[in-house]
C-alpha cells in the first residue's frame, strides 16, 4: 500500500481531433524526443468509478477508482482540497479485482468506505488511450499526457450514457509547482486548449439525462480559525474552478445561464480584489481583476439580449400590441443576440481567457502575493471580516447621501452599484455568523437589490428596444419604432413602480443593526 500523497495536476480539454494530433506535432516532439513518435508512448487505461447510488463518497469530497493499467490493477481514492490544482491521493496495487476495495491507511476514509462497502456500485467508466512522456522544464519533472477515449455513466436503471473524453494533463513528479504553471502557459500558446478543473468522473456523470451543465457554485466553507489570507487563496481557487467548469455550458451548449454565471464569477473575483486591495502590495490580483472586468464587459451583450428576448419581448407579445411589428423587432433582436453570443464564445475560447484561468489558479495555489502583504492578512478572518464589512457599509451609506433626493432614476445607479459591492463581502463572510442573526439583514439587502435591479433592467430593456428598432429590416422601420416605444413605455412604468419601493426599503435597511456587530 502506498502512503497518501498530494497530487499536483493541471488539466486541459479541447476538441478530440485537435488533441489527437498533438503527440505528433513539432512542439511535443521537441519536448520529448527520446523515443517513438513525438517522444512518448501509448497505453490503454480502463477505469471504473465507485460510489453509492446516493453519492455517499462524493458528499464527503471523495472519489474511488479501480483502473487497469496494462498488467496492473490499481485502486485510487482521491480527496478534494480547497486548491483546484491539488488532491490527496491514496493508490494501492491489487493482486485481484475481488480484493477491491482495500484499506487506504487513512482512518476516516477507511471508516467511511467500510460503512458503505456493501452499497458501492460502478457508477461511471472511462476507457482512454493515453500518450505520455516525462519532460524536464525549469528544474521540474512533469508528466505530459494526452487522454483520448470515452466516458460513460450508468443511470438508476443500469443504462449507459456515453460521450467523448479528450484531455491533456500535466502532473508534477518532482520540482516546484510554479514550473507546471509556466509550462502550461507555454503549452496553450502552442495548442488549442481550454483550462479545466473537471475530473474524469465528473465528465462521465455529466452525460446522465437531466444533468445540469451549469450547476451551482461550490460554497466557500470558512473556518473561523483560518487567516484572512487563507480565505483569499481559497476564494481565488474557487473562482478558477467555477469559471473553468462553466466553459462547456457556454461554448459547447450555448446555455443562457452559462454566460450569466460566468459574469457572476468574474464579478466575484473583482469583489475579492476590492475587499483585500488595501492589504496587498503585489499587483497580481489587481491585474486579474482588471482582466476579469474586460472579459465580463465582452460577455455583456449576450446576457442583455438573452434577458430582452427571454423576458421583455414575451411579456410585450402577450399584450397583443402590434404583434407583427413586435415580431419584426424580435427578428432583429435575435440577430443582435447571435452577434453577442459569437463574441462571448470567441472570448471564452481565446488563448487570453485560458491564460487568465491559468494565472487565476496559480494565484490561488502559489499565493505569491503573500510574500509581501500587510499584517491583517495573517490575522484570523474573524478579526478581518467585520472591518471589511464596516468599510463596505460606510461606502454604501456615503453613496446614499450623495444621491439622496435624486428624482432621475439614472442618478440612483451609483447606489445600486454600492449595494452590489456590499453584497459580495456579506456573502463571503456570512458563514462566520449564525444564520438566525444574518438572515433578516441579508433578506433586506436582497430586497433592496431586487428593486434596484428591476429599475436597471427596465432601463436596459428600453435601450435595447431602441437599438433593435434602429437596426430593423427596411420597410418596417416605422412599425419597429412604435413597437420599441410601446416596450419603452411599459418598462418605464415598471421602473417607476420599482423605484417607489426603494426609499422606504433603504430607510428601513439603514436602521438595521448589521449582523456582524451584534453580540
Amino acid at each position: 500500500m502506498d502512503r497518501g500523497r498530494i497530487e499536483f495536476e493541471l488539466k486541459f480539454t479541447g476538441p478530440p481531433a485537435d488533441l489527437a494530433a498533438l503527440p505528433a506535432n513539432d512542439f511535443f516532439a521537441a519536448l520529448a524526443p527520446s523515443s517513438g513518435e513525438g517522444g512518448g508512448s501509448w497505453e490503454r487505461l480502463s477505469s471504473a468509478y465507485y460510489d453509492t447510488i446516493d453519492g455517499a463518497l462524493a458528499a464527503r469530497g471523495l472519489s474511488m477508482r479501480l483502473r487497469e493499467e496494462g498488467a496492473d490493477l490499481v485502486q485510487a481514492v482521491k480527496a478534494k482540497s480547497k486548491d483546484a490544482t491539488r488532491r490527496l491521493e491514496f493508490e494501492t496495487f491489487l493482486d485481484r479485482a475481488s480484493d477491491f476495495p482495500v484499506a487506504t491507511g487513512d482512518e476516516d476514509i477507511d471508516r467511511l468506505i467500510a460503512g458503505h462497502r456493501d452499497r458501492l456500485l460502478p457508477l461511471a467508466k472511462t476507457i482512454v488511450d493515453r500518450w505520455a512522456s516525462v519532460i524536464r522544464f525549469k528544474g521540474a519533472e512533469i508528466e505530459l499526457a494526452v487522454d483520448l477515449g470515452s466516458a460513460e455513466a450508468l443511470d438508476g436503471e443500469g443504462r449507459a450514457h456515453m460521450g467523448p473524453l479528450a484531455e491533456v494533463e500535466l502532473e508534477l513528479i518532482a520540482g516546484e509547482p510554479a514550473a507546471v504553471f509556466d509550462f502550461a502557459r507555454l503549452l496553450v500558446a502552442n495548442a488549442p486548449l481550454r483550462f479545466s478543473t473537471v475530473s474524469k468522473l465528473e465528465t462521465a456523470l455529466a452525460r446522465l439525462p437531466g444533468a445540469d451543465p451549469v450547476g451551482k457554485a461550490a460554497r466557500v466553507d470558512l473556518d473561523p480559525e483560518m487567516s484572512a489570507g487563507e480565505v483569499l487563496a481559497m476564494s481565488l481557487s474557487a473562482c478558477a474552478t467555477r469559471a473553468s467548469s462553466l466553459q462547456g455550458a457556454l461554448v459547447d451548449l450555448r446555455r443562457t445561464e452559462g454566460v450569466h454565471q460566468m459574469r457572476v464569477v468574474l464579478r466575484r473575483l473583482r469583489a475579492m480584489e476590492r475587499i483585500y486591495r488595501r492589504h496587498l502590495k503585489s499587483g497580481e490580483i489587481a491585474d486579474l481583476a482588471a482582466r476579469a472586468k474586460t472579459f465580463a464587459a465582452g460577455l455583456g451583450p449576450a446576457r442583455d439580449w438573452d434577458v430582452f428576448l427571454g423576458e421583455t419581448l414575451p411579456a410585450a407579445l402577450e399584450a397583443d400590441y402590434a404583434p407583427e411589428s413586435l415580431r419584426a423587432l424580435k427578428a432583429t433582436a435575435e440577430a443582435k443576440r447571435a452577434e453577442g453570443w459569437a463574441k462571448a464564445v470567441a472570448i471564452i475560447c481565446s488563448p487570453a481567457f485560458t491564460r487568465f484561468l491559468i494565472d487565476l489558479a496559480a494565484a490561488g495555489s502559489l499565493q505569491r502575493w503573500r510574500e509581501d502583504v500587510r499584517a491583517p492578512l495573517d490575522r484570523p478572518v474573524t478579526e478581518f471580516a467585520p472591518k471589511a464589512l464596516d468599510r463596505a457599509l460606510r461606502k454604501t451609506f456615503r453613496t446614499a447621501e450623495e444621491v439622496k433626493g435624486a428624482v432621475d432614476l439614472a442618478a440612483r445607479h451609483p447606489l445600486r452599484i454600492a449595494l452590489k459591492k456590499l453584497r459580495y463581502p456579506v456573502q463571503l463572510f456570512r458563514d462566520l455568523y449564525p444564520k438566525e442573526r444574518r438572515k433578516p439583514y441579508m433578506s433586506a439587502l436582497s430586497e433592496l437589490q431586487d428593486a434596484f435591479g428591476a429599475v436597471n433592467d427596465s432601463v436596459v430593456a428600453q435601450h435595447l428596444a431602441d437599438e433593435a428598432a434602429q437596426g430593423g429590416a427596411k420597410g418596417n422601420g416605422e412599425g419597429a419604432m412604435r413597437a420599441a416605444g410601446f416596450i419603452s413605455g411599459y418598462k418605464a412604468a415598471e421602473a417607476r413602480e420599482a423605484a417607489k419601493k426603494i426609499d422606504a426599503a433603504f430607510e428601513a435597511f439603514e436602521k438595521m443593526t448589521p449582523f456582524w456587530r451584534e453580540t
